[in-house]
């Protein structure tokens, strides 16, 4: 019986222990970090498509380029056009400043980690739809027995993403699991913060 004391007693000092606040101005800090952080890699993203969009375009108004050339480059420029202009628009609400209290604080990052999932999803599948594009192209082009050099774009193209798609999708992944993490963590901030 006097186990069952003890362990009532220590029952009671934990309950009657308080409760650690929640740091606002962390999470505010980490809310900021993280802000500047995205405006850096869509200014970087941005950037870098305007570059291959360019190097498209400029391929497929070469003067020794045929119809051929100019067309699958081109498509590449339209569809390079419409994906950036695509993730620019799925993180467009995460470029927006939030409220400085807490809630309004929390929301906004648990909302980022919903976008870096969707985000990682729509890349991946976009990224998968060029690769099959190309896989195709590349398969009709032999099938129907066209010159060596017609087909040394496709084959460039099928190479280039056989090797650099899997390491795209295992960051694509890693990405995705912090964010998973994120979620967890913001929605228990958010439970503690909307608790009586």
């Amino acid at each position: 019986m006097e186990n069952n004391q003890e362990w009532s007693s220590l029952a009671a000092d934990w309950q009657r222990q308080d409760t650690p606040a929640i740091d606002i101005e962390a999470i505010r800090d980490e809310a900021g970090r993280r802000s500047r952080g995205l405006r850096r890699v869509i200014r970087l993203e941005i950037g870098f498509a305007l570059l291959v969009i360019a190097l498209c375009v400029a391929i497929a108004a070469s003067p020794r380029n045929d119809l051929f050339d100019t067309l699958l480059f081109s498509a590449m420029a339209v569809f390079l056009v419409a994906y950036q202009a695509l993730m620019v628009w799925i993180r467009r609400r995460d470029l927006a400043e939030a409220g400085n209290d807490a809630l309004s604080l929390v929301d906004r990052e648990i909302q980022r980690a919903n976008t870096v999932l969707r985000y990682w999803r729509w890349g991946l599948w976009a990224g998968l739809l060029l690769w099959l594009c190309l896989y195709g192209l590349l398969m009709y082009g032999l099938a129907s027995d066209w010159p060596r050099q017609r087909v040394q774009a496709p084959i460039a193209g099928t190479a280039v993403n056989v090797l650099t798609f899997p390491l795209i999708a295992a960051y694509g992944w890693w990405r995705c699991s912090q964010a998973r993490a994120r979620l967890v963590r913001f929605g228990a901030l958010r439970d503690q913060l909307r608790a009586p």
